[in-house]
């Protein structure tokens, strides 16, 4: 059972220009489903993301549950859905990486996979797309599992980065879906333009003042809960997720849709 006390849904909006883009675009980015908000076979999901029009839709990443007896086929349908009327870029969560790493969720493997071929979608691990004529580059970092224990910080340089997704092209608009925001200094050193992420389910408790309570590793009052965030020359945009998953509450913490507005300056 999952418990949303006093907080509810709500769209958010930014507006980013850049000298860099080519021409206007606008993003829905989503994040941090797990298999929540389907009770109406995701309807109201599309439906909010269908009245803002967006030219491309941003997943970053734990759209699905990684337990056993959980059904990656009820999102991906209404990923599927969104994808029938939108182009779709999934980057990877903690949560499709268990399950696409095997191990003991082989049912849910093959749900997802079938699935996200149902879809005619995948999930991209350590690559990238360049969004036709805006001169953007979306790129999806692939961390190890073991970047996700609870308890631990391992830690992430700019060298790691470019051995996985390649060196920043720097002529271009550099967007990096990296699904933990805790990694916002490399990220930045490496010297994204825009950085999308979630996981923190928007620190689950959110206090006047002080924000986010709790983040997934059980750390209190993380630094990058929910938001917008800046340092050097990048931005890093985090979600507060659609719904909830190990700590099963949600107190004045609003799931949300966050849509971008990426302008050419």
């Amino acid at each position: 059972m999952k418990f949303y006390i006093n907080s509810g849904f709500e769209t958010t909006h930014y507006s980013i220009k850049s000298k860099k883009i080519r021409r206007d675009i606008r993003l829905a980015v989503l994040a941090d489903l797990h298999n929540c908000m389907l009770e109406d076979m995701g309807r109201r999901l599309f439906h909010e993301v269908d009245k803002e029009t967006p030219d491309l839709v941003i997943i970053a990443g734990d759209m699905v549950d990684s337990i056993k007896g959980s059904d990656p086929t009820r999102v991906m349908k209404v990923v599927g859905m969104i994808h029938e009327h939108y182009p779709v870029i999934y980057g990877m969560g903690n949560h499709e990486k268990k399950i696409l790493q095997g191990g003991f969720l082989h049912r849910e493997r093959a749900q997802l996979i079938r699935g996200l071929n149902d879809a005619h979608l995948k999930i991209l691990s350590d690559s990238y797309k360049y969004i036709e004529d805006t001169g953007i580059k979306v790129s999806c970092l692939d961390l190890d599992l073991s970047y996700f224990c609870r308890g631990l910080f391992k830690p992430l340089s700019v060298r790691q980065i470019e051995e996985k997704i390649g060196e920043l092209e720097r002529d271009k608009f550099n967007i990096l879906i990296a699904h933990d925001p805790q990694y916002f200094v490399p990220y930045s050193d490496y010297g994204s333009d825009l950085v999308l992420s979630g996981h923190m389910h928007g620190g689950i408790v959110r206090l006047p003042y002080l924000g986010g309570v709790i983040s997934p590793k059980l750390r209190l009052f993380p630094e990058y809960d929910a938001g917008s965030f800046e340092r050097k020359a990048s931005r890093m945009l985090v979600t507060k997720g659609l719904g909830c998953h190990t700590i099963q509450l949600r107190i004045n913490d609003p799931t949300e849709l966050m849509i971008v507005d990426l302008k050419k300056e």
